[in-house]
C-alpha cells in the first residue's frame, strides 16, 4: 500500500454534495443529489469528506437509528485508492457515534476486508438484483392473500409501529422522505383490516431502487412488488434482498430479475435490537439499511 500524506478530513456541507456524485459516478453507485441531501438532513454533521490539496477525495456518512448507527457512503476517488483514505475515513465516521451506540453497515465485496479489520462481523448476506427496462410478465397468482393499494395517510401509524420492529429502530424521517419522493413506490397490503405489509422506493441515477419490501410472507411480497413493476414496466430496477429466501429468489427470477453481486450486512458492538430479518424482502439500500 503506497503511503499518502494524512488528508484533511472535515464535516461534509451541501456544497460538498456535487463531490460526493462524483465519487458515486466513479465507483458505479446509483445514488443521487437527493441521497446526499437526506444524510445531511438527517445527520447535519454525520458525513465527512476527506480532501487532498483542497479537492474532496473520498467520503463517509453516518445515519442514527437509536441503538444503532448506519454506516455508509465509504467512497474513495480513484486515484486515492489502496492509501489508506477508506480506512481513516471510517475510522473518524465510527467516532461520530456514542461508544454504546452499534455500528451496522452492508458491505460490498470490495469492502469486506476492511470492516473485518476494523470489528464488524457478519449479520446476514444479501445479493442485490436487477431487472432491465423491459415488459414485466407474471405467471403465477396476481390477487394473492392479500388487498394491494397506494398507501394512504390513515395506513402511516401500523406501517411505523411495523417497521419500527421488523427494522430494529425507527425510520420515520427515511420512509417520509421516500413516499414524498417516488410516491409511485409506495404500496401497502391488506388482509381483514390488518396490515400484511408494505413497499417503498426511490429514484436512482442508474435505474429505480424498490425497497424496502416488508411482508408476512413471499406471497404478499409478491404482490407488492408487482404493483410497483406492473404500474411502470419500462423502468429498469435495483432491489437488495436477504439470500436464504428461495421461494422469493424464485419468484425474482420468474419477474426477470438477476444478480448483479452479492453484499454482506454487518455489525460492530453489542446488536440488541437485530430486528425481523425473515420479514424483510428488500432492504431501503446498502446505503439506508
Amino acid at each position: 500500500m503506497t503511503s499518502l500524506a494524512q488528508p484533511l478530513i472535515r464535516t461534509m456541507s451541501r456544497s460538498d454534495i456535487p463531490d460526493g456524485l462524483r465519487l458515486c459516478r466513479a465507483s458505479g453507485w446509483n445514488q443521487t443529489e437527493r441521497d446526499w441531501q437526506h444524510f445531511l438532513t438527517a445527520a447535519p454533521e454525520g458525513a465527512l469528506v476527506a480532501l487532498e490539496q483542497d479537492r474532496v477525495i473520498g467520503s463517509v456518512a453516518t445515519l442514527p437509528y437509536g441503538p444503532f448507527a448506519w454506516i455508509s457512503m465509504v467512497l474513495v476517488d480513484p486515484d486515492a485508492r489502496r492509501k489508506g483514505v477508506g480506512t481513516l475515513l471510517l475510522e473518524r465516521g465510527l467516532l461520530l457515534s456514542p461508544d454504546a451506540v452499534t455500528a451496522r453497515l452492508d458491505a460490498t465485496p470490495a469492502g469486506e476486508a476492511l470492516y473485518r479489520r476494523l470489528g464488524f462481523t457478519d449479520e446476514y448476506r444479501l445479493a442485490r438484483w436487477f431487472l432491465d427496462a423491459s415488459p414485466v410478465t407474471v405467471t403465477g397468482d396476481s390477487q394473492g392473500p392479500a388487498t394491494v393499494r397506494p398507501i394512504a395517510r390513515g395506513d402511516w401509524a401500523a406501517i411505523l409501529d411495523t417497521d419500527a420492529s421488523v427494522f430494529g429502530a425507527s425510520r420515520e424521517h427515511l420512509l417520509e422522505r421516500l413516499i414524498a419522493d417516488a410516491p409511485e413506490y409506495a404500496w401497502a397490503a391488506y388482509h381483514d383490516d390488518r396490515l400484511q405489509g408494505y413497499v417503498f422506493g426511490r429514484h436512482g441515477f442508474l435505474r429505480e431502487h424498490v425497497g424496502p419490501i416488508i411482508a408476512e410472507s413471499t406471497e404478499v411480497a409478491e404482490q407488492l412488488l408487482d404493483a410497483c413493476l406492473n404500474a411502470h414496466p419500462g423502468r429498469a430496477v435495483f432491489l437488495d434482498a436477504p439470500e436464504d429466501q428461495q421461494q422469493w429468489r424464485a419468484a425474482l427470477v420468474e419477474r426477470g430479475f438477476a444478480i448483479e453481486r452479492p453484499l454482506l450486512r454487518m455489525y460492530r458492538g453489542r446488536l440488541a435490537t437485530p430486528g425481523q430479518p425473515s420479514r424483510i424482502y428488500a432492504i431501503t439500500g446498502p446505503e439506508f439499511g
